[in-house]
């Protein structure tokens, strides 16, 4: 399904730097479950005015955005809940500190600062050969999705995940050094073995200085002498501390994302023509992981399972008992 490859340009893009900053954003703030509404507010790209979305339009377009509708209902189902879980935080933070960009909207279609969404027009577009089925499956979805969320002492969590691990996730205190309850890092091993899962990324000298000077300009970089050492690595084998030119030292994030990798989980080596990054994983690796929740649920794993399993002390509650 051609799916699958537009949506991983999404993921690589959308799962590694900024997204984990605005899930990370007042996240003391957030009101209770109990507030929810059934809609949501949607400020699209040209728009002045937010557009007023059912839950059950905005889970729909969050979902087919964010994971290929040929995986299993269960998965869909599981990447559903974070939709709602994330929607209900998100409005809650905006009603309690507006940011003046969204215009009264609670979220917008800017994948950048937003968890990714289509529009309907999108996915008549990326599924035009099988439309009624991928409607039928998002509805599904949507309908589970939207009458639970997931809480952590009664406020919607922050509902973190990504394309692929390396066979674990992250906890936030590794990927983020922010000191999570729910997000502790779980067993994904079925990731280690799925094709996705390893990527190699070559990058010339010239222009890995250039992406490296964009990201760190304060910092004295060479491009004449640039090299690129891992000198600490994380408990999981993640760059922790990366050597740049034998003297500067940002972090493994930081230079993954100023060097376009997919993950903070790499190898890297110089020939002549440059750098050949080998890289594990895609995305921030924190929270669930898409193609590990696809796997569970091809195992017989059901969406409560799913995220019981990535998401530990957390509880995934009906909207009935959040009233």
């Amino acid at each position: 399904m051609k799916g699958h490859l537009q949506l991983m340009v999404i993921f690589t893009v959308f799962l590694i730097g900024l997204p984990f900053i605005a899930l990370l954003s007042d996240r003391h703030k957030s009101r209770p479950a109990a507030a929810q509404q059934e809609t949501v507010l949607m400020l699209f790209g040209g728009d002045t005015e937010p557009t007023e979305l059912t839950m059950k339009q905005y889970i729909m377009g969050a979902v087919a955005a964010q994971m290929p509708a040929d995986f299993d209902i269960e998965a869909l189902k599981a990447q559903a809940v974070l939709a709602h879980t994330y929607a209900l935080r998100r409005r809650a933070e905006e009603e309690l500190s507006p940011a003046p960009a969204l215009r009264g909207a609670d979220l917008s279609d800017d994948s950048t600062l937003y968890n990714a969404y289509f529009t309907e027009s999108q996915i008549r577009s990326l599924y035009s050969g099988e439309l009624s089925e991928v409607r039928e499956k998002l509805s599904a979805a949507a309908e589970y999705g939207m009458s639970r969320v997931l809480v952590f002492e009664g406020e919607p969590i922050i509902a973190a995940f990504h394309a692929i691990s390396f066979g674990r996730t992250l906890s936030a205190q590794t990927a983020w050094n922010e000191r999570i309850p729910y997000l502790t890092g779980a067993d994904s091993s079925w990731d280690a073995d799925n094709e996705r899962t390893v990527s190699e990324l070559r990058a010339g000298r010239e222009a890995l200085y250039s992406q490296l000077k964009a990201a760190f300009p304060d910092t004295e970089l060479s491009e004449d002498s640039l090299t690129v050492k891992i000198t600490e690595r994380t408990e999981e084998g993640c760059a922790a501390t990366v050597e740049l030119c034998g003297s500067v030292y940002v972090s493994g994030s930081q230079f993954a994302e100023a060097a376009g990798l997919p993950s903070v989980c790499f190898e890297v080596s110089e020939d002549g023509e440059g750098f050949l990054f080998t890289c594990r994983g895609r995305g921030h690796l924190v929270g669930m992981s898409q193609y590990g929740a696809q796997s569970m649920a091809e195992r017989g794993c059901t969406a409560e399972e799913i995220l019981s399993h990535y998401f530990k002390n957390a509880e995934l509650r009906s909207t009935e008992e959040s009233k």
